[in-house]
C-alpha cells in the first residue's frame, strides 16, 4: 500500500466513525461558513452587480460519510442560484469514465431524483444521458465550486479518492471561480502525501 492509499484508508475510517448527529451539525456549520463567504464576496461588489448576481455553483451529492452540503444547496436554490452536480459518464461502453456536471433543479433532489445522484461513482453512457435530456455544462460557466476531499493539511493540500477527477476538473475553471474544499476536522492530517502535479486548494471550510 502506498502512502497515499494508507492515508486515504485511515482518514476514511476516522471520518466514518463520526457520530451521525455530530456529522450533521458539523456539516451545517461548514455550509453556513461557505455561504457567508459567498455573500460577503457579493456584498463587496458594486450594488448593481450584487443585486443582479446569478451564481452558477458546481457542488456534489454527498455519499457515505462526506460533508452533507444539502444545507448549502437548498440555500442556493432559495437565492435563485443555479446548481450543477457531477455524474460519471462514458462516451462509449469501453471508454474511460469522466466527470461531467449537469444542471440540477431542487425537485431533482427531493422528488424526481435521477439515478446518477444515487450512484455518483457509477458510470453512465453519455448517449443515454443525452437521450434523457441531460446536457453537460461547460466548466467555464461556474462561479463557485464546492470540492469534496478525503484528507487535507494546514497548507491546504487535498487528498482525493484516487480517481483524478477533480485534478482534471479544477484546471478547467475560470481564474475568478470561488473554489473551496469542505471537510471535517477529523480529516485533517499533519501532511498530505503529494506528487509534483498536486496543487493546494485556495481555501477549505472545516468544522
Amino acid at each position: 500500500m502506498t502512502l497515499k492509499q494508507d492515508t486515504r484508508a485511515s482518514v476514511l475510517a476516522r471520518r466514518k466513525q463520526i457520530p451521525s448527529a455530530l456529522r450533521e451539525e458539523k456539516s451545517r456549520l461548514i455550509c453556513e461558513r461557505f455561504l457567508a463567504e459567498i455573500d460577503n464576496r457579493i456584498a463587496g461588489e458594486t450594488p448593481s452587480c450584487a443585486s443582479a448576481k446569478q451564481l452558477r455553483i458546481a457542488a456534489y451529492e454527498p455519499m457515505t460519510s462526506e460533508v452533507d452540503v444539502h444545507p448549502l444547496l437548498f440555500a442556493a436554490y432559495e437565492r435563485g442560484w443555479e446548481m450543477y452536480l457531477p455524474c460519471m459518464a462514458r462516451d462509449a461502453q469501453d471508454a474511460p469514465a469522466h466527470m461531467v456536471f449537469f444542471p440540477i433543479e431542487q425537485n431533482h433532489l427531493t422528488e424526481q431524483r435521477p439515478a446518477f445522484l444515487d450512484h455518483p461513482a457509477r458510470p453512465y453512457l453519455l448517449d443515454d444521458l443525452h437521450a434523457q435530456g441531460w446536457r453537460e455544462a461547460d466548466e467555464q460557466l461556474f462561479d463557485v465550486a464546492v470540492i469534496p476531499l478525503v484528507a487535507f493539511d494546514s497548507s491546504l493540500m487535498r487528498l482525493g479518492y484516487g480517481g483524478g477527477n477533480y485534478d482534471r476538473f479544477l484546471p478547467k475553471l475560470r481564474d475568478d471561480c470561488f473554489v473551496a474544499g469542505v471537510a471535517f476536522e477529523e480529516q485533517r492530517v499533519d501532511r498530505v502525501p503529494t506528487e509534483p502535479h498536486d496543487l493546494p486548494l485556495p481555501r477549505i471550510f472545516s468544522a
